[in-house]
């Protein structure tokens, strides 16, 4: 993963989180008995959500980059 796609998903991460946190706690938090409770369970969500978005985003990235040196080999193979 280069700098500039790690920036990028760690930018996207932080958004899923506020995302999360807005809709939680705007439509989901009022089920809960404890708010402490609520928190705690709102950041363990977010926390996997966001874990399987890098994940995704790894395996994204290296088949993107598997695909370009494929490309790239095929070049090399009809310039010889």
């Amino acid at each position: 993963m280069s700098f500039s796609q790690g920036w990028d998903t760690g930018f996207r991460v932080i958004l899923i989180y506020v995302g999360i946190v807005f809709v939680w706690l705007g439509m989901i938090e009022p089920y809960f008995a404890s708010r402490s409770v609520s928190v705690i369970v709102m950041n363990m969500v977010a926390v996997a959500i966001s874990a399987a978005f890098v994940v995704r985003a790894r395996h994204r990235f290296i088949a993107e980059r598997r695909q370009a040196e494929a490309e790239v080999a095929a070049l090399m193979q009809e310039d010889v």
